[in-house]
């Protein structure tokens, strides 16, 4: 009978190392070697973590999180309540890849290999911020939250994040305003660039002249709405209404507007973009589009899992609802704007 690993080396006549590495599914083993321990994993039912379980039972039940924003980001504690509540009713654990080298050659795909993963999750990454291109073609089902890679295993999910934008457009039109500006979030990205195309079809949609001046390309920060604020506010003709990618850019614009003896919404109007809990603190309390984040966890994992159980299905290209939230920091255009 085995108890351990020295033992498991023992019994296939292979140096410890040589287990270890077979049994994290490291590269440069040998097939025969490789087959060698796994026959006496297999043999003696020796199965002391999760690694070895999913070696003889072909799944080890566990997910893998890429993460950058951080577990305490605002953001991700509303997506965990979705993720949770699919990962309990499915059965699997969630783990945190968080050893992530951002050296060019640090390999995503072999770090999952590694921990044993049945799928994985990625999240607050761009499409160039590591070597994601191999998870792409490789077997492992992986779902993208907010970044819209694509592979015969691998889809997203996001938010409607054009018909938000156009939407927010849209209700500001419908109070009267005219100079509407946009504190955009950086436009390199996914989501960025789908939030600026929402912005030019409402103002295009409302007939309202579509200004280079009247965009800011921020970071999602509250420093970058204080800033862009600041910038809109010393011109000439200033808007009356300002949209903003985030509700901590939309919490910089109060920020700068409050700063400059401006009413909200007296003076200057504002919608921001997540519906985060600051949104129902701020003073006014924010008008914000409110994105579905437990919806976009908890189908993360169901799709995970259905690629899991049937190698056959589509991989997802989920765009979810939105819903635009009303609160106090909205008004009708003030005479003078």
């Amino acid at each position: 009978m085995v108890r351990n690993i020295r033992d498991i080396a023992k019994a296939a006549g292979v140096s410890v190392s040589t287990v270890s590495k077979v049994m994290n599914n490291y590269p440069h083993v040998s097939t025969e070697t490789r087959e060698r321990v796994l026959e006496v994993i297999r043999k003696e039912k020796f199965v002391p973590n999760s690694t070895a379980r999913g070696l003889v039972m072909g799944s080890s039940r566990t997910l893998g999180l890429f993460l950058t924003t951080g577990l305490s980001n605002p953001f991700f504690v509303q997506l965990l309540a979705g993720l949770e509540e699919s990962l309990k009713e499915s059965g699997y654990d969630l783990i945190y890849l968080a050893q992530i080298d951002w050296h060019p050659e640090y390999s995503p795909l072999r770090h999952c290999r590694s921990r044993n993963v049945d799928g994985a999750l990625v999240f607050g990454f761009q499409r160039h911020d590591l070597n994601f291109a191999e998870m792409l073609e490789s077997e492992i089902p992986t779902v993208f939250i907010d970044l819209d890679m694509r592979g015969p295993r691998a889809g997203y999910i996001t938010s409607d994040n054009v018909g938000s934008i156009q939407g927010a457009v849209r209700y500001l039109a419908g109070l009267g305003h005219h100079r509407i500006a946009f504190v955009a979030g950086q436009l390199d990205s996914f989501i960025g660039r789908l939030r600026m195309e929402g912005y030019r079809r409402g103002m295009e949609e409302a007939g309202l002249s579509y200004r280079p001046e009247d965009i800011y390309d921020g970071d999602f920060t509250r420093e970058s709405g204080y800033i862009a604020t600041r910038d809109f506010l010393r011109r000439e003709s200033p808007p009356t209404a300002i949209i903003c990618s985030s509700d901590m850019s939309a919490a910089g614009v109060m920020d700068a507007a409050a700063e400059a003896g401006l009413s909200i919404p007296g003076d200057l109007s504002v919608i921001g973009f997540d519906d985060i809990e600051i949104s129902r603190y701020t003073q006014p309390p924010l008008t914000t589009v409110r994105q579905d984040l437990y919806t976009i966890g908890r189908e993360a994992i169901e799709y995970l899992d259905r690629m899991i159980r049937m190698p056959d299905a589509p991989p997802p290209e989920r765009i979810v609802p939105t819903e635009l939230i009303i609160r106090g920091s909205c008004g009708p255009c003030p005479e003078s704007g």
